[in-house]
C-alpha cells in the first residue's frame, strides 16, 4: 500500500513476506522476458567479441536505482562468431532500465525456472526465466 501511494495507484496487495515474523513488502512473484523471433546461433554469429553468460545465480539489486550485480556461474567468451574458452570469476553489473534498452536481439527459446529472493522480508519463492538475448553495453567484471 506504501508504494501504491508513492506512485498515485492504488494497492495490488502484492505485499509478501516470508512468515509472520517479517514485514510484508513489495516483492516479486514472477519475472521474464517473452520469447523473440531469434536464433541462438544468430546471435553468437553477429558477435565479435564479447561473453556468453550461460549460468547466473546470485546477486543484488536496488529497488532504489535499478543497480544490479549477478555472479556468473557458467561464461564462455565469443570470439569472431563463435563461442570459444571458458571463463571464471565473472559479475554482469548495470541498471536494469538501461539493460532493456541495450537488448538487440530475443531468442524463441524461451526457458522457466524456480528460485528464491531474498530481501529485508525473508526468503520467498519465485519463478523467472527468459529466452537467450543479446544485450549491448553490459559491463562484466572479472576476478583474476
Amino acid at each position: 500500500m506504501l508504494n501504491g501511494s508513492r506512485m498515485g495507484i492504488p494497492s495490488t496487495g502484492s505485499g509478501r513476506r516470508e512468515s509472520y515474523r517479517f514485514a510484508p513488502t513489495s516483492r516479486m512473484t514472477n519475472t521474464y522476458i517473452a520469447s523473440g523471433n531469434d536464433e541462438f546461433n544468430d546471435m553468437v554469429a553477429s558477435i565479435d567479441y564479447g561473453l556468453y553468460a550461460k549460468k547466473v545465480e546470485g546477486g543484488s539489486e536496488s529497488v532504489k536505482t535499478g543497480e544490479f550485480n549477478f555472479a556468473v556461474n557458467e561464461a564462455y567468451m565469443i570470439r569472431n562468431g563463435k563461442i570459444a574458452e571458458p571463463i571464471r570469476g565473472t559479475t554482469l553489473i548495470g541498471k536494469g532500465h538501461e539493460v532493456l534498452m541495450g537488448i538487440e536481439m530475443v531468442g524463441k527459446d524461451i526457458a522457466l525456472d524456480s528460485g528464491l529472493c531474498a530481501a529485508s522480508s525473508g526468503q520467498i519463492p519465485t519463478s523467472c526465466g527468459q529466452p537467450h538475448i543479446l544485450v549491448n553495453g553490459l559491463l562484466v567484471g572479472r576476478r583474476k
